[in-house]
């Protein structure tokens, strides 16, 4: 028989499992980065066509990550996660391909496919397999997994850049995410749902579309910047301060994927109450919008940079968290916890399809600080739309 100390040394490996899995699900994009320019000799294109590319990544979630949701509220969690990590083996193949522009947009597409199921699938399991206590932490803490994802492609590419050896480092992609399927099976068989206690204290709370909405915009608009910034950082880094590509890569994913965990579990222990939640969110905003200017400003030193990126990791572990901790608020009803998840999940891909146009429409690091300023400043307005409703009789 297992203790509750058993079960929940069980639970915390199931988040490590998970945030894991949705990290390098996210993992291609920052995979793809740095073999633009190789991948684009490949495919006989210039290099803008495989960058704007990236948002093929997005569309699926974008448009459809509802219905992701509505699936994994139809087949659960369970049958959803390996679904997922074949879709992003098959998408993986096809960027194997040389063939055409298309191979790679499908490949990404379907690879899409597989991060909207991680999207949506992973915060219904918390919600639904964890103690109720121990959610709102979970999800604070998986909520850091995109820039962590994001960096941890880098990583993995950074071997391969010599050369511009891409097959490779997608081809180590696929066993990564092999790897997952196997842990994440034994894992996840052993999840058992408590069982459902009705009670008589009111009727069920509706679903509110203005707080998904207020959620999702809180959400997504630091999603958004951060995967803006990391996009540009290891380009506009290597250009403004007249160091290597391979050398600014590698720092701007180990400092994202420490500062990431690091933030993740400090936030996860911080968050409690919704008023907490609230209130850590607008501090980290304004963390945040300090630490663009650092990390932006032409005239720093490559030292301040750094310093800057460092902050700014930080600050949004602490928005992503801030802001996905109050999931519950809005899930209330346990049938409808996918859709609202994969909803939360829509807005920040829409972004995400966004993000790459908008940056790469400029190179002007004021153009780089607005943006950053602009949605921060509005995330904060709309979190503290997010609260407990009342069920009305």
């Amino acid at each position: 028989m297992q203790t509750t100390s058993d079960r929940s040394g069980y639970h915390l490996f199931l988040v490590l499992v998970i945030y894991v899995y949705s990290a390098v699900s996210m993992a291609v994009v920052g995979l793809v980065v740095p073999f633009i320019s190789a991948i684009a000799e490949a495919r006989h294109v210039s290099p803008g066509p495989v960058g704007t590319s990236l948002s093929f990544f997005s569309v699926p979630a974008a448009f459809t990550s509802f219905l992701f949701g509505m699936v994994v509220d139809r087949i659960g969690v369970k049958r959803a996660f390996p679904i997922s990590i074949v879709l992003t083996l098959i998408g993986d193949s096809l960027l194997l391909s040389t063939s055409t522009l298309w191979s790679l947009r499908i490949g990404l597409m379907l690879c899409g496919c597989g991060f909207a199921f991680a999207t949506a699938g992973s915060p219904v399991l918390f919600m639904r397999y964890l103690p109720e206590k121990s959610r709102s932490k979970a999800l604070a803490f998986w909520s850091t997994f995109a820039p962590a994802g994001y960096s941890a492609g880098l990583l993995l590419a950074i071997p391969f850049l010599n050369g511009g050896r891409w097959q490779a480092a997608c081809t180590a992609h696929m066993a990564l995410m092999v790897v997952i399927l196997a842990v994440g099976v034994l894992t996840l068989a052993g999840l058992k749902e408590p069982p459902v206690v009705l009670t008589e204290s009111g009727p069920a709370k509706r679903l509110s579309p203005w707080l998904v909405t207020a959620l999702g915009l809180s959400v997504t608009l630091p999603n958004g910047i951060a995967y803006g910034t990391s996009l540009i950082a290891p380009s506009y880094l290597a250009r403004v301060h007249h160091v290597s590509l391979a050398a600014s890569a590698a720092e701007v994913a180990i400092i994202k994927i420490v500062v990431m965990l690091a933030g993740g579990l400090i936030v996860s222990l911080c968050v409690g109450t919704e008023r907490r939640s609230r209130v850590m969110f607008c501090i980290m905003a304004a963390i945040g919008m300090l630490a663009q200017w650092l990390l932006l400003f032409p005239g720093s030193t490559m030292l301040v940079a750094s310093a800057g990126l460092f902050l700014w990791t930080f600050a949004y572990s602490g928005l992503s968290g801030a802001g996905m901790s109050l999931l519950p608020v809005v899930a209330t009803d346990r049938k409808t916890r996918g859709v609202v998840a994969g909803t939360v999940g829509q807005f920040i891909s829409v972004s995400a399809v966004l993000m790459p146009y908008l940056y790469f429409s400029t190179t002007l690091w004021t153009s780089y600080a607005l943006f950053a300023f602009c949605a921060l400043g509005m995330g904060c307005l709309t979190i503290f739309q997010v609260r407990q409703r009342k069920a009305l009789a």
